[in-house]
């Protein structure tokens, strides 16, 4: 099924997904009436704004309007209008407010009243709509739009049986198109599509000339796989052959009945039949777009662009395909133009910030993602993609508070909840994670993210058994889901069980050959079971299919130590920093090999350079740190380092060590022995953490302590540090003689 366009969803519509849109379209039918005013200059805003309207240049006509409302605030029927103009730029907020004014100033404008009172109705506003309603039934009780408002009403509080006798009632009163097609839908999602279908037909039937009836029709055969859809398809395509709606609705049939080849030729023709309509033009690169077929939609988006420079819609499909198909230098270029016309626009915004997410310049997408929420503050995706950003550069509150408002906004965007169940997952909120996947899952048994994410949760619990059940399960029905394997074999590494996995995955592999995420995961549980050469073979050949492999650089890079090749190990270091900026890993491995060199200041130049890549990073921050304490540097930074740490991570022993030694170093012996007490506590078997403790204890003069802590870290028979701890607690017993 391919994408239309917005003027042609208002024929064709969506009518088969939702009731509310349908009936809504019942407040905006016709325009009437127009009054007198002596003001000539009022007249001619107001006949060149009606000529604007009814080309479809809302914005213009906007302007208009609002001209007339200037000169004359009193005016009805300038606030009439500019109502209408509101309704068609899709601006309900404005709109409500003019035909307030407008029923105000004009109680007999009947038709300001349903409008207005169809907008009550969206706001669930029942009992403003239900009177506004019963005035113009009261004023013209042959009025059929007021029945039909009525039976918007009651099918928006879900009381479809009086919806149905009330737009039975306007159709009895006036047997339009739009009355039968809202009945027809109520029809159908009260479960009764025999009833549907013959309203839909009893439309054409009264109507046998309205191409909206056989639209309707078409759609609902379609809805039900039924050929017969394209007969009425085609009538519709007879009734207006140069209109764009039914050519697009007969391309559908043919796609969705098996038949793209007679979809695609239908698409190509009307670019022919009516070239200079938006929807028509448009719609060919659409189909490529929804059928997958992304390359084509670049080259026909690309084509129209030529005729059709000015064309944002254009410009945005053309933008939307190139950052799928990862050709981002080429996006982003025409996206910045976009940018230099329109500084304003959120979904260029948007699109800067997708772009820079996926060249991994998370800190600029959050911003140019900001803007783009601020902007338009009600577009979940934008705040969904926002939190993502966020949650890269580790502000979880941010991220946490911006997959809510995407949540908030689109309950069903399963991805959102998804993404703050893994931020409750890592934050050890486990009940929160169960209870939002638990919902994905309701939705949508199929889904794999939200399988993952649920089985870390029971993983988390230190429930094997159910996270094992679970992944289990979504293999079967995706035997080669990446994410399903890597946490399985997660679980079988902690069994013992690797080869287990190796026979699970390398039959998989044979199957895809040109996987590379599947050989990745082969190369693991192979390096896992201890089988280094076929880690090695499959690893290479990932990184030959994808050389941006994710971790792959860092597991060749082990598999490299394994066999004792420092250099190839760290070059491997080397390439995954430059593939993968953000993947601290990557610098804490490369800099620790430095280290077991004792070559500081090439570990000082790989942590400085993380540091700058995620200055957050309390890991990053911590090692820095103990270098510039241990082998050269600022006291004062590495003090700053320190706290900056503990900031991120204040239980951890390693973080809360370093900040020990720092306070030590600078002669702050109770700060630091509180810190080193501290990481004692919790990792009681680490020698080093009572070794550092007693030499605080030491310094501040409180020999007791200080040779009990020295005492516990030499019952480590393989302490490095046992010499100079065996000379410090010399120091004690001697002063305290």
């Amino acid at each position: 099924m391919y994408a239309t366009s917005r003027a042609a969803s208002r024929v064709a519509g969506k009518r088969a997904k939702s009731l509310l849109p349908v009936l809504l379209t019942l407040g905006a039918i016709l325009m009437t009436g127009c009054s007198s005013d002596p003001n000539a200059q009022k007249l001619k805003y107001l006949s060149s704004g009606d000529k604007l309207y009814k080309a479809g240049k809302y914005q213009e006509a906007v302007i208009q309007f609002r001209n007339a409302v200037q000169l004359d605030p009193k005016s009805g029927e300038a606030r009439y209008q500019l109502g209408l103009t509101y309704l068609g730029l899709n601006n309900p907020q404005a709109a409500f407010k003019e035909l307030t004014e407008a029923v105000a100033l004009q109680p007999s404008n009947l038709d300001a009243h349903l409008k207005l009172a169809s907008l009550h109705i969206v706001r669930r506003e029942f009992d403003k709509a239900t009177a506004l309603a019963a005035k113009v039934i009261k004023a013209d009780p042959k009025n059929g739009m007021a029945h039909a408002v009525l039976g918007q009403k009651h099918a928006a509080k879900g009381e479809l049986a009086d919806a149905v006798a009330e737009l039975e009632k306007a159709i009895e009163l006036a047997p339009k198109v739009e009355f039968y097609s809202a009945l027809g839908m109520i029809q159908f999602a009260s479960g009764k599509p025999l009833e549907a279908e013959a309203v839909f037909k009893r439309a054409t039937a009264a109507n046998p000339k309205s191409v909206v009836a056989h639209m309707d029709l078409a759609q609902y055969y379609l809805s039900q796989r039924k050929p017969e859809a394209e007969a009425e398809a085609k009538t519709a395509v007879g009734l207006e052959p140069k209109a764009a709606p039914p050519r697009l609705l007969l391309a559908r049939v043919y796609t969705v009945l098996g038949r793209p080849e007679e979809g695609e030729k239908q698409l190509k023709e009307l670019k022919s039949v009516a070239p200079d309509v938006p929807a028509a033009y448009q719609a060919l690169g659409a189909y490529y777009e929804s059928s997958g077929q992304r390359e084509k939609a670049v080259t026909e988006f690309q084509t129209v662009l030529v005729a059709k420079p000015s064309d944002a819609v254009v410009q945005r499909h053309l933008i939307e395909n190139l950052i799928e198909l990862k050709r981002l230098k080429e996006a982003d270029a025409l996206n910045q133009k976009v940018l230099e016309k329109s500084p304003n626009d959120p979904l260029a915004h948007y699109a800067r910030g997708r772009i820079l997410l996926l060249q991994g310049q998370n800190q600029e997408a959050a911003t140019a993602l900001q803007k783009a929420a601020t902007a338009q503050p009600n577009a979940a995706p934008i705040h969904y993609l926002l939190g993502t950003a966020q949650a890269a550069l580790g502000l979880t509150k941010q991220a946490r508070e911006s997959f809510s408002k995407a949540l908030q906004l689109q309950p069903r965007m399963t991805d959102a909840a998804v993404a703050l169940a893994g931020l409750a997952v890592a934050s050890g909120d486990q009940e929160t994670a169960l209870r939002l996947t638990a919902g994905v899952l309701e939705a949508n048994p199929n889904s794999i993210p939200a399988s993952v994410t649920r089985a870390r949760s029971f993983l988390a619990k230190g429930d094997v058994r159910q996270a094992e059940a679970l992944l289990l399960e979504g293999l079967k029905r995706d035997p080669a889901s990446v994410q399903l394997l890597t946490v399985l074999l997660s679980i079988r590494i902690s069994q013992g069980k690797s080869p287990e996995m190796v026979q699970r995955i390398a039959p998989l592999v044979q199957q895809q050959p040109q996987n590379a995420g599947l050989r990745f995961v082969l190369a693991l549980a192979y390096y896992a079971a201890g089988d280094v050469r076929q880690s090695e073979t499959n690893v290479r050949e990932a990184l030959k299919l994808d050389a941006k492999t994710r971790s792959g650089h860092i597991l060749l890079a082990y598999v490299l130590l394994a066999k004792k090749e420092i250099e190839p190990a760290k070059a491997e270091l080397r390439s995954s920093i430059e593939v993968e900026p953000k993947n601290l890993n990557s610098y804490l491995m490369l800099g620790s090999l430095y280290e077991g060199e004792r070559n500081w200041e090439e570990a000082k130049k790989v942590y400085e350079r993380a540091l700058q890549v995620d200055p957050e990073s309390p890991l990053m921050a911590n090692q820095l740190a103990y270098l510039y304490l241990e082998h050269g540097g600022d006291a004062n930074k590495a003090l700053a380092l320190a706290q900056q740490a503990k900031q991120k991570l204040p239980r951890s022993p390693n973080v809360a060590d370093t900040l020990g030694w720092a306070y030590y170093k600078r002669g702050m012996h109770d700060q630091a022995i509180t810190q080193f007490k501290l990481s004692a506590e919790i990792a009681p078997k680490n020698p080093t953490y009572h070794y550092h403790l007693g030499l605080a204890y030491l310094a501040a003069r409180d020999m007791r302590s200080a040779e009990a802590s020295l005492q516990l870290a030499l019952k480590d028979p393989s302490f490095q540090y046992a010499e100079p701890a065996r000379e410090a607690l010399k120091k004690t017993s001697q002063r305290s003689r």
